[in-house]
């Protein structure tokens, strides 16, 4: 059993004991004459508590009964007796049966009330919810609408994300609706459930309802909760962990500042983008203010989806996958996604290089295809030339095929039988002879450039390098400027401490930890940081947070400038040059 059990159990108990009220089916109805001598007796044996063998009676009858008419009586009251038998499986499937077989029958409001309760029984509070909510939809009688609001305001103070997240209230017959939302959301209150109240109120203007909605803000104000999605087992552990600490520092100074607490509810998302997507669910449905994570791109692509029709704020740390913002609109994404990458350093190649020729040298990873296909589409765009595309596999070290091919693409095809000579009329080899070009971006991670850009330098071929996220590494700072020789590329995982703020969160962290944060402490201090800007000016409600952050331009954090663009992706994404083994902000 589960720590709901025990409170269904007894919800349960309570609404079978007022369904017994309803007495409108417990008496005989006409029948054939074949049948109507099982049927009456099968009554009288369900009016006299003899379940089990009225119970086999209508089940006979439902299986084998000679009028067609009557089979969704059948149905239902064999379903009915087996229930208060305690035949709940073979019960519920009875019921199921009412309902799929006769859709049209008066019984299916009762069949789903019935269905309800056992589901309590067996502690299956989403489909309890679901259950009930079909029957005061279908619904004609006040005395069930009555019963089914009890069952679910015991049900939404107990567990009330299964009663939000399931109840879909745009279905219930208007008139009818704020009949049920006025006291289900009574119940949520008293089951510290806060966030939905205002939404769900919305069109009901009754004073009570008012009263409500402003009870529930007030209550938003003294108890804020954040669902934290971070990696605390398995393989990503020490990442989600790092991630953890920056959120926690922020949370400490926020309570210094002002004298108020956020309460952090962590959720151990093991890496796997199923159980991510499943927790967010949940918190969707939930009474958490705001949500941080997950940690990686696979994982908030299918959180973000999940959220696709909610109205939770989810602030993304990490992940730099592009378009997951586009599948909520509720999401916000803190690092420059890589088709903004790929963007970006196209428009620097224009507007500050002059740049009207380019080559692309890609890996074939879905991640480095978006910044090139990024890169092309945007140089084109502003009138530039692709004059070829190279594509190589991951684990590819011979580079020489791939160099040559470009330089072919410039100067011809280069044949072993053409003689090439140099300024002093000495015949060299077709990889020496030197060619000049623009540019070339090579969207790679640090370990492909270490072995791609001495290949270069031997071919010979002279370029201006850009690139991305991969290029900010010491294995290519380490190169030498002889082989990096005039790059530039786009990052937002290089914290380059220059800020004020980036300087004060390094020594409050090595006085909180006793270590320098690395990246991903850093992004997660500031997905904090936001989150408690927004409450500190007010802004307590799920949709007020989302208005708040989507106004954010140019935040100022530990990890850099922060500004929300209108895809709600972090557009705030600086150029880095190498010069002396080190990254060098360039301004543009």
């Amino acid at each position: 059993m589960n720590k709901n059990d025990i409170f269904i159990t007894k919800d349960c108990l309570e609404s079978i004991t007022l369904f017994l009220l309803l007495t409108i089916f417990l008496w005989p109805i006409s029948v054939s004459a074949d049948d109507d001598a099982l049927y009456n007796r099968a009554h009288r044996l369900l009016n006299q508590k003899q379940y089990s063998e009225a119970q086999q009676i209508f089940s006979q009858l439902s299986d084998f009964g000679g009028n067609i008419r009557m089979g969704p009586s059948y149905q239902y009251f064999s379903a009915k007796s087996g229930y208060y038998a305690g035949y709940l499986e073979e019960s519920l499937k009875d019921f199921n049966h009412v309902i799929n077989r006769y859709p049209q029958s008066s019984f299916v409001p009762y069949a789903y009330f019935f269905s309800g309760n056992i589901n309590c029984f067996l502690a299956k509070a989403d489909q309890a919810a679901i259950a009930y909510s079909n029957a005061y939809k279908t619904s004609r009688d006040s005395k069930l609408d009555k019963l089914v609001i009890e069952s679910l305001q015991g049900l939404a103070e107990k567990v009330p994300s299964a009663v939000i997240e399931n109840l879909e209230i745009t279905t219930i017959p208007a008139k009818k609706r704020c009949e049920l939302l006025v006291p289900l959301c009574q119940s949520l209150i008293k089951g510290n459930s806060f966030q939905s109240i205002r939404l769900l109120l919305a069109g009901c203007s009754s004073a009570e309802a008012e009263r409500l909605i402003a009870q529930a803000e007030m209550l938003l104000k003294q108890q804020v909760e954040i669902g934290i999605l971070v990696p605390l087992s398995g393989e990503l552990q020490k990442f989600g962990e790092a991630m953890l600490d920056g959120i926690t520092l922020q949370l400490d100074k926020y309570r210094l500042d002002t004298g108020r607490k956020i309460t952090p509810v962590v959720y151990d998302t093991r890496g796997d983008e199923i159980e991510a997507a499943r927790i967010l669910r949940r918190l969707s449905a939930g009474g958490v203010a705001a949500a941080i994570g997950p940690l990686t791109s696979n994982e908030a692509a299918v959180s973000s989806a999940v959220l696709a029709c909610g109205d939770l704020p989810l602030i993304i740390p990490a992940a730099s996958q592009s378009g997951l913002t586009e599948l909520s609109s509720s999401c916000f994404q803190l690092l420059p996604n890589l088709a903004w990458q790929g963007r970006k350093m196209a428009d620097f190649a224009v507007s500050q290089l002059g740049a009207d020729t380019a080559a692309i040298f890609t890996p074939t990873t879905p991640e480095n295809l978006r910044m090139a296909r990024a890169f092309e589409t945007r140089f084109i765009e502003l009138g530039g030339t692709i004059i070829c595309t190279e594509y190589f596999r991951t684990k590819e070290t011979d580079f020489g095929p791939y160099v040559k091919d470009i330089k072919s693409q410039i100067i011809g095809q280069l044949l072993d039988s053409i003689i090439f000579l140099n300024n002093d009329g000495d015949t060299i080899e077709a990889e020496e002879v030197p060619v000049w070009l623009d540019c070339i971006y090579i969207p790679a991670e640090a370990g492909q450039l270490r072995m791609i850009l001495p290949q270069i330098d031997f071919y010979n071929l002279n370029t201006t390098y850009l690139g991305g996220d991969g290029w900010g590494a010491d294995r290519v700072y380490k190169l030498g400027d002889h082989i990096t020789k005039t790059c530039y590329f786009s990052s937002g995982r290089i914290e380059s401490g220059a800020s004020e703020k980036a300087q004060q969160f390094m020594a409050d962290f090595d006085v909180k930890y006793g270590r320098q944060p690395g990246h991903l402490e850093t992004v997660g201090y500031d997905a904090m940081s936001l989150i408690s800007l927004a409450l500190s000016n007010g802004q307590f409600s799920r949709a007020d947070i989302k208005q708040y952050l989507s106004t954010i331009r140019g935040f100022v954090g530990a990890s850099g400038k922060i500004t929300f663009g209108q895809k709600h992706e972090n557009i705030e994404l600086p150029v880095f040059k190498i010069e002396s083994g080190l990254p060098i902000k360039v301004n543009f």
